[in-house]
């Protein structure tokens, strides 16, 4: 079986994801002071006053870096760092990807865009589902154990 091509691509996450998650920080900030004022006895509606900086924390913190895909045709590398990536869910004009380093560290969650892709984004696609070279196995078409 033949590897997929080289391919380069950079991923962040589009504007409107970090605008859903900073809505969802928002409404998750104005539940929560809605909820502790009615059980302090002044009215809850005050609570929505904390939309707002919950909204602008939610679109700080939210997810907004930027990394660098690599796939040379062999190994995976992200910000030039060698590691395995997996997709955790395909929703065909976006993917949320899980990269895990090969050197200890916690593995890091991307998504990737068509629109930031751009014509990359099939190249990507290609090298994330066909792009691994077939696992070797013994005479019986078994994997290899392993200790």
């Amino acid at each position: 079986m033949r590897s997929a091509s080289a391919v380069r691509v950079a991923v962040s996450p589009p504007t409107g994801v970090r605008g859903g998650v900073a809505l969802l920080a928002g409404l998750a900030a104005a539940s929560g002071a809605a909820w502790a004022l009615g059980h302090a006895g002044v009215a809850g509606a005050w609570g929505l006053l904390a939309a707002v900086p919950g909204a602008a924390l939610g679109w700080a913190l939210g997810p907004h870096r930027r990394a660098e895909l690599a796939w040379d045709g062999a190994a995976w590398a992200c910000d030039g760092a060698a590691g395995a990536v997996s997709v955790q869910l395909d929703l065909q004009r976006l993917l949320l990807l899980r990269w895990q380093p090969r050197a200890a560290g916690a593995a890091r969650w991307l998504l990737a865009d068509a629109t930031a892709a751009g014509a990359q984004w099939h190249a990507l696609r290609v090298a994330l589902f066909a792009g691994r070279p077939e696992a070797p196995t013994d005479a019986a078409g078994q994997p290899p154990l392993t200790p």
